[in-house]
């Protein structure tokens, strides 16, 4: 069950300027803030034609966070649009690419939000994205 209002952590590819972004049409972007975890640049592969970073769990005491945009989702629509996007099917997490898992907020408007973490083999996983800002990394390079 998720709890309403949802509020969504976004860090690739659906934060704003990013070619997902038009999927949060319609919710309301509530801060900026940092969670609990590592990025890696993923390739592009059978799933998507472009390259998108994929949120790992950062491993016991390390401390590696990623930066992430926190939207409160308009309706139920909006939230299984993005699990298409994600390869998440929350009747087959074993099989989905992402699983969405309520997380803690560091810095942000909010205590907790919703956020896709990687499901896949770790052999599939990128580099490490050093700085957890997708957006950072791209800077100065074509989308």
């Amino acid at each position: 069950m998720v709890a309403t209002p949802l509020v969504i952590a976004v860090y690739g590819t659906l934060r704003r300027g990013e070619r997902n972004h038009p999927l949060l049409a319609g919710a309301r972007l509530v801060g900026q803030a940092r969670v609990h975890g590592r990025l890696h640049e993923m390739s592009e592969s059978s799933l998507r034609a472009y390259p998108y970073p994929a949120l790992v769990h950062a491993g016991a005491g390390e401390t590696d966070e990623v930066v992430v945009e926190l939207y409160e989702l308009a309706d139920g629509a909006a939230l299984a649009a993005i699990d298409r996007l994600e390869a998440f099917d929350p009747a087959d997490e074993a099989g989905s690419e992402y699983v969405r898992r309520e997380v803690g907020i560091r810095d942000g408007p909010v205590p907790t939000a919703w956020v896709y973490i990687y499901n896949g083999r770790s052999t599939e996983l990128g580099d490490p994205i050093e700085d957890g800002d997708w957006i950072a990394r791209e800077e100065g390079r074509p989308r």
